[in-house]
């Protein structure tokens, strides 16, 4: 049974309370009415309804959905510039970019590319430039992530209120500086060793250069 505890603030509680009753006087159900539609006892409801227990969120949204109504996160306090008070919060976007292991980036953090992906340390082989270019053949930039901004360009109000998807990574990687395209040659596997701990390619991706053609323009 979803009936759960103490939230600790009163004035959430008595919210909640409301609008579970909010909810009934919509659909015209009595507390016995909504506790068969949950799958609920009727003593859970009316200890919503009293603020003594609260629901999950999970059990809030669906008490919400019964009504056509759906949980939001409404800014409060006075704000400025777009973070008006009173304004919904969206969460953030499912499709953004991932990591290596098919992970999110922390959602404290930005997110921005800055060129184009190669192991750490291969700046000084002879494969600099052609790994540079296979990397940028295949739409894998350099990903960065901090708590505190790093890329050259000024943060755009995108950057501030969500993480870029791995479409607007491989587009801003597009726009800085290129790598020189060399007469093709065979890179070596090893060439593409990276540390464990990098959150910045995909594996079956980078394993798998050496031995491709090297595209012609």
């Amino acid at each position: 049974m979803e009936t759960k505890q103490e939230l600790g603030s009163p004035a959430l509680e008595m919210e909640i309370s409301g609008m579970i009753r909010r909810v009934r006087r919509s659909a015209k159900w009595s507390q016995r009415e909504l506790a068969h539609e949950l799958g609920v006892s009727q003593s859970a409801v009316a200890k919503w309804e009293t603020g003594r227990t609260t629901p999950t969120a999970r059990m809030l949204a669906r008490v919400l959905d019964l009504a056509k109504l759906s949980l939001a996160a409404v800014r409060q306090g006075v704000t400025q510039g777009d973070e008006r008070s009173g304004a919904i919060v969206a969460p953030m976007k499912v499709e953004t970019a991932r990591d290596a292991a098919d992970r999110r980036y922390p959602a404290h953090t930005f997110v921005w590319a800055e060129g184009w992906w190669a192991p750490e340390r291969s700046e000084m082989t002879a494969w600099w430039d052609q790994i540079l270019s296979r990397s940028k053949d295949l739409d894998l930039p350099r990903v960065r992530y901090s708590r505190h901004w790093g890329a050259r360009r000024r943060p755009t109000s995108a950057d501030v209120a969500d993480h870029p998807t791995w479409r607007e990574l491989v587009a801003e990687a597009k726009e800085g500086w290129q790598p020189r395209r060399l007469a093709p040659v065979r890179i070596p596997e090893w060439a593409f060793a990276d540390t464990p701990k990098s959150r910045n390619r995909r594996r079956e991706d980078f394993f798998s250069l050496a031995r491709q053609p090297v595209p012609r323009e």
